[in-house]
């Protein structure tokens, strides 16, 4: 009887095939579960942190032309705008250039810069003839407008249209399409 009883007692403590399978599979489930779940967690924190590269971007650019343009002068004729003038503003197919001078007298051209090998663009400053990137290459700008609203009894008026997205990984991606406009501290005589 004693032995029969310390048979009950293995057999009670043991786990049957089938529990062991169930246990097995439920755990599976949260297991993936629980990774669909952390793997959402990194493509939202992928896809802020794109968003903030492309703003800080977009920010910085507009804080350097802001500056720049609110100090800029009327022209003498130099720099491709035209005497008495403040600013120019050169059409392209996608893209324009905006041309004006700075207060320490040097010709300024704000463009937008296309790489030919993967057509990515970067903001573009040009002074006493050296071109420089003022934008990361982790940003593509599309399109950069300018929009010259001026007139005999108005305040010349530059308008920006810039469209920008972040390079990387497909589901990272970011685009912002903003638009912003600018003047000069100088008033028409």
């Amino acid at each position: 009887m004693i032995e029969n009883i310390k048979r009950n007692n293995r057999i009670r403590k043991a786990f049957s095939l089938i529990e062991v399978m169930v246990a097995v599979t439920m755990f599976s489930v949260i297991i993936l579960s629980m990774t669909g779940i952390f793997k959402m967690v990194i493509d939202a924190q992928r896809r802020s942190i794109a968003t903030q590269n492309v703003q800080e971007s977009l920010k910085y650019f507009l804080e350097v032309i802001n500056k720049e343009t609110r100090m800029a002068v009327r022209s003498d004729g130099s720099c491709g705008v035209a005497v008495g003038e403040i600013f120019h503003v050169q059409k392209g197919i996608i893209n324009d250039s905006l041309y004006f001078k700075n207060r320490y007298d040097e010709c300024v051209v704000y463009s937008l810069a296309v790489a030919s090998s993967d057509s990515t663009g970067r903001f573009q400053i040009s002074r006493k003839g050296l071109s420089d990137y003022i934008s990361p290459a982790q940003i593509s700008v599309d399109r950069l407008n300018f929009a010259l609203s001026s007139g005999p009894e108005l305040q010349d008026l530059v308008t920006i249209n810039i469209k920008a997205h972040s390079l990387g990984a497909q589901n990272t991606d970011s685009e912002m399409i903003i638009q912003t406009s600018l003047s000069s501290r100088y008033y028409k005589e």
